[in-house]
């Protein structure tokens, strides 16, 4: 008999659990979607700049998004208030080893932000350009943790009209031609 009710309580105990659910609401709390826990939504605001943010599972209100912990119906009422949309992400852009997390379509361009996947912190600033046939990010900027301020910089300099001429090395400025 105890045999048995230990036997019952440890199957009970290593069944395997659904994994956890993060209920997205809307203002009125209608659900939006559900994302599954370590799942990523997109915010895209009203100027087109859209965010990557990672998302953890906290409890049935709340969800740690992007390493800050948020009440569900306050992180809506903020997407309203600043016209944000949130989205799930449903497959992530790379480019080469770079997970896009940040991007901002400037005339004539796209601005985008990478996250090295072998460094936790190693970021990257792309500018879209015609590669051979296709487009790819060919131009490499900042790297390290100054790669969001350049960000930022390089976006606003499009949006100036001034876009900023790349740093060409040396090397490639002089390959011995004008001797």
């Amino acid at each position: 008999m105890k045999g048995n009710l230990l036997l019952k309580l440890f199957r009970r105990l290593l069944a395997p659990r659904p994994p956890k659910q993060i209920r997205f609401i809307d203002t009125c709390g209608n659900t939006q979607f559900l994302l599954p826990d370590g799942g990523s939504i997109v915010v895209t605001y009203a100027s087109g700049e859209q965010f990557v943010k990672v998302c953890r599972y906290v409890d049935s209100n709340q969800a740690e998004i992007d390493g800050a912990e948020h009440y569900l119906s306050a992180f809506a009422e903020d997407c309203q208030r600043t016209g944000a949309a949130i989205a799930p992400e449903s497959a992530p852009e790379y480019y080469e080893n770079y997970r896009i997390v940040r991007k901002m379509p400037v005339p004539g361009n796209m601005i985008a932000l990478g996250r090295d996947l072998n460094h936790y912190w190693r970021y990257v600033t792309l500018e879209l350009a015609i590669v051979c046939d296709g487009y790819g990010y060919a131009h490499y900027h900042t790297e390290g943790l100054e790669a969001h301020d350049d960000f930022d910089r390089r976006v606003l300099e499009w949006q100036r009209g001034r876009p900023p001429r790349p740093a060409v090395a040396l090397a490639l400025k002089n390959r011995g031609e004008s001797k």
